[in-house]
């Protein structure tokens, strides 16, 4: 069961062949290559899925929102500080809109707590929240 020497060489050249060469080694894209360790280091380390990470963005805009809306609000009434005055330490009820935008603190805080800080898996925030 001698190999014949042209067996050899033959085993010899394919093995060769199947293991990447010193400049194929060089031609890899490092951009491609940061981005292939970037991906297996973000699978362990991810801190907020980028689902929970977009809902605590719109409900930063949403507050966002209210309050650019409340303070154009007080504005078109006559002065800011006058209506401020006005809609906090005299509030109505019936004419002010104070009280919508706490409304929209209280959901902000409560949301943030629990979809962002608390991680909490179930839906009973939002529906507390937006109810």
């Amino acid at each position: 069961m001698n190999r014949v020497p042209g067996d050899a060489e033959n085993a010899h050249s394919s093995s060769v062949e199947s293991c990447p060469s010193l400049r194929d080694v060089h031609s890899i894209n490092p951009a491609q290559l940061m981005a292939r360790i970037e991906s297996y280091e973000g699978r362990e380390k991810k801190g907020i899925s980028d689902v929970r990470r977009t809902f605590c963005l719109f409900v930063t805009f949403d507050l966002l929102f209210i309050t650019l809306l409340w303070i154009i609000e007080l504005n078109v009434k006559g002065g800011i500080e006058t209506t401020l005055e006005k809609e906090v330490l005299q509030y109505d009820y019936s004419s002010s809109y104070f009280d919508i935008f706490l409304l929209a603190v209280f959901r902000f805080k409560v949301l943030i707590l629990a979809y962002a800080m608390c991680r909490l898996r179930h839906w009973w925030a939002i529906a507390v929240s937006s109810s």
